[in-house]
This record gives structure tokens, C-alpha cells and sequence, in this order.
């Protein structure tokens, strides 16, 4: 490269692409990065982007969450095996996921008011591969607690 040259981004390498798209939140792809350009788009419709979705919701995005999280979830191709959700998770969502995620590993939800001990429990049976189970300040009772518990 000669001096004063610049790189475009649209013409970085898919493997460097997709090591800077990775650092993002699941959001944040879904509502700017994959807008930016052809190869960056491509990029973010690979299935390998999507093993790990972070929808940790921190600002309002004007969109539903519950449906980008779908959509995300869909987009990993049965591949994923970690989601992390903040605020939005409800009992179908938890049911969609699970139909579609037998790999997962890890499920952390955090102040999921819209989750019931039920739809966790049918969800969780359908997770025979899930390692990691955090909910905080969701309101579960102590049963939910001896729901997830496989050991």
C-alpha cells in the first residue's frame, strides 16, 4: 500500500470482516453493520455469525427485539450455542428458540418479566445440550429453579 492510500472497508478480507462484525452486538448488525455495504452484508447472513447472539437491549431501537431475536436465531441455522437476552424474552420467544437451537449450550436472561416457570420448563426440555442456565431478576419462583436443574 502506498502512502496516503486508504483501505475500503467494503474490500477488507471476509475473515477480517467478519473479526471486527463479531465484535458488535447482535443489534447492532442486525440495524447498521449489515446496511453498510454488499460484502459486509454477506458477511452478517453467514450462519457462522450467529453461533453467539447478544441481544443485551441497553437503548430502544424503535424495532421489536422479540422479532430481530427470531431473526437472528434463524439466521444461525441450527448452529447457535449461546444467547444472551436482556428485558424482551417471553415464553414463545424461549419456545422458538429451543425449537430451533438443539445445539445451545448457554441461555442468560436477565430482567425477563415475561418468562413463566412453564414456558421455561417445556423450553429447557427441549435443550438436551444446554451447560449454562442464568436468569437474574426474572421473576421465577424457586420451582423454576428445580426445573433446570438436569443433574
Amino acid at each position: 500500500m502506498k502512502e496516503g492510500e486508504c483501505i475500503k472497508w467494503a474490500e477488507l478480507p471476509y475473515e477480517l470482516t467478519s473479526s471486527i462484525l463479531r465484535r458488535l452486538s447482535s443489534i447492532d448488525i442486525l440495524e447498521n453493520a449489515q446496511r453498510v455495504c454488499r460484502s459486509w452484508r454477506h458477511v452478517c447472513k453467514d450462519p457462522e455469525m450467529w453461533r453467539k447472539i447478544d441481544m443485551r437491549n441497553l437503548v430502544d431501537v424503535g424495532y421489536t427485539l422479540e422479532i430481530m431475536c427470531r431473526h437472528a436465531v434463524d439466521r444461525s441455522q441450527r448452529g447457535l450455542v449461546e444467547i444472551n437476552i436482556w428485558h424482551f424474552a417471553t415464553d414463545s420467544l424461549l419456545n422458538h428458540i429451543a425449537e430451533r437451537s438443539s445445539n445451545l449450550r448457554s441461555l442468560r436472561l436477565v430482567m425477563c418479566s415475561r418468562i413463566t416457570n412453564d414456558g421455561l420448563a417445556k423450553a429447557l426440555a427441549k435443550l438436551p445440550l444446554l451447560e449454562e442456565l442464568e436468569f437474574s431478576y426474572c421473576p421465577l419462583s424457586v420451582e423454576s429453579l428445580r426445573l433446570s436443574d438436569r443433574s
